[in-house]
């Protein structure tokens, strides 16, 4: 069964479930039962649904435009993404007010004691209960006013990590539209692969045919045609290994843009070429200056700086105003109870004097995460100014290989027909017609070659530039 095929429920007849009857010694055994098979049939269906099914003609944009709307990998950074901006919302909530509300109910024989509120939210509340019985209902609000700079630049760090993930979606983005091109060009490639070893075989077959005529004619040795069908053994092998390249290319592809495997999809492009002049100082220019992956560790480079300022804020005092209202009703042992009442508010500051110089190693700790950032970003565009190097050059040398590949195909033409000519008058032998149909066919997956390689080098300047289309 194919691990995409879906799961068709309506041919389950009766008989197909009867090995799944079993007795059932109550009615929870029963919706039991029927609970298991009902998430066996829903998992199954899951799974199937999970890739989309597509058919028909396709071109290289659209290939593309598949890759980047189903791509896994896309979409496992649109969640980093959302990760990060739900993270800087996060780090918002240091500049707003919290408030808590607490109740206490304690029963104690010995006092006081101190209670605290549960939970981890900054307006913590504390008691000290002495009474032996005591019913406490608390509402308390803090608002941190000033904390040595710490959820500012803890906010601004933040803020640039999420941006730095915006821009990881954007160069996974490019990698995806890449590697979907170079798939489809590959898969293109292969199949030209197959319809020129195809052309082949249909030659070696009617010259085996000919050459089989003529011997019984008495006009050929038997030695041409062993010669000519140990020769149509190997092409049928040859056609048979491009057949199979052919199909592995196209599920190669298929997996790119996530997509079911027996889609039942077509490539409607060949291998076209047009000249491109670029420029690589341009290129590099325009990379430095847009590339996803730079602008992703400029980011990175931002959140430590403020780091580095958020370590530092822990030498600063710390500002928060605080309010409480308080009821209380309790109760000691021969006495009257009591329920006192009212609120209380005030300003709270800390100064931070000495934490085991935890302080300053916190320091050390960001600057060096700052000069690690900062190395990186040098890496990212000492690596994007290199790809656009790379992809300049292949690019040159694809379009000298196909101008080359092409003169090289038009020379093995015209002496495939001299050789056929010579050997159809009686001037030539049998050997030179092979070695020139071998040269022939090595010429025409010259020219295949020389046209995806030029197609590649595109793909891969549109990448180096940090461009999706």
């Amino acid at each position: 069964m194919h691990p995409w095929k879906v799961l068709n429920c309506s041919r389950l007849s009766s008989r197909a479930l009867r090995p799944l009857r079993f007795n059932c010694g109550g009615w929870v055994k029963c919706v039991i039962a029927l609970l298991g098979v009902g998430l066996l049939l829903w998992g199954a269906h899951a799974q199937a649904e999970s890739l989309p099914r597509i058919e028909g003609p396709i071109g290289m944009q659209q290939a593309v435009e598949l890759a980047l709307q189903h791509s896994r990998k896309i979409k496992a950074a649109a969640a980093d993404e959302r990760v990060m901006t739900s993270m800087k919302r996060e780090a918002f909530s240091g500049f707003l007010p919290q408030a808590s509300v607490n109740g206490y109910l304690t029963t104690q024989n010995m006092g006081p004691s101190v209670y605290s509120s549960a939970g981890d939210t900054m307006a913590r509340n504390f008691q000290v209960f002495g009474a032996n019985r005591t019913q406490d209902l608390n509402l308390t609000a803090m608002w941190p006013l000033f904390s040595g700079g710490k959820t500012y630049y803890g906010y601004k760090a933040a803020g640039a990590r999420a941006e730095a993930a915006t821009q990881m979606l954007r160069g996974t983005e490019t990698e995806v539209a890449m590697q979907a091109r170079l798939d489809y060009i590959v898969a293109v490639r292969e199949q030209e692969n197959a319809r020129v070893t195809g052309d082949l075989l249909k030659q070696t077959e009617e010259r085996v045919r000919v050459t089989r005529e003529e011997f019984d004619a008495g006009r050929v040795a038997k030695f041409n045609v062993l010669r000519d069908e140990a020769e149509l053994a190997n092409v049928i092998q040859m056609d048979t290994m491009a057949r199979n390249q052919a199909e592995l290319a196209l599920i190669n592809l298929k997996t790119t843009l996530s997509v079911d495997l027996a889609s039942p999809i077509m490539l409607a492009e060949g291998l076209q070429f047009a000249a491109t002049t670029v420029s690589v100082a341009d290129g590099i220019q325009q990379a430095l200056a847009s590339h996803p992956d730079v602008q992703a560790a400029a980011k990175q480079v931002d959140a430590a700086e403020a780091e580095v300022r958020a370590a530092y804020g822990r030498y600063l005092p710390e500002v928060s105003a605080t309010w409480m209202y308080d009821w209380q009703r309790m109760r000691n042992r021969d006495m009257p109870s009591d329920s006192p009442e009212g609120y209380s508010t005030g300003l709270v500051v800390t100064v931070p004097l000495f934490d085991g110089f935890m302080r300053e190693n916190a320091v050390g700790t960001s600057k060096a995460k700052r000069d690690k950032a900062r190395e990186l970003e040098m890496q990212a565009r000492q690596q994007v100014a290199k790809e656009v190097s790379q992809a300049a050059l292949m690019l040159q040398a694809a379009e000298k290989n196909v101008e080359a590949s092409r003169k090289g195909q038009e020379q093995a033409e015209e002496q495939f027909r001299i050789v056929q000519e010579r050997y159809a008058s009686g001037r030539g032998i049998q050997v030179e017609v092979l070695d020139a149909q071998t040269a022939l066919t090595r010429a025409r997956f010259n020219v295949v070659a020389a046209l995806a390689d030029h197609q590649a080098a595109q793909a891969m300047w549109l990448k180096a530039t940090g461009r999706v289309r």
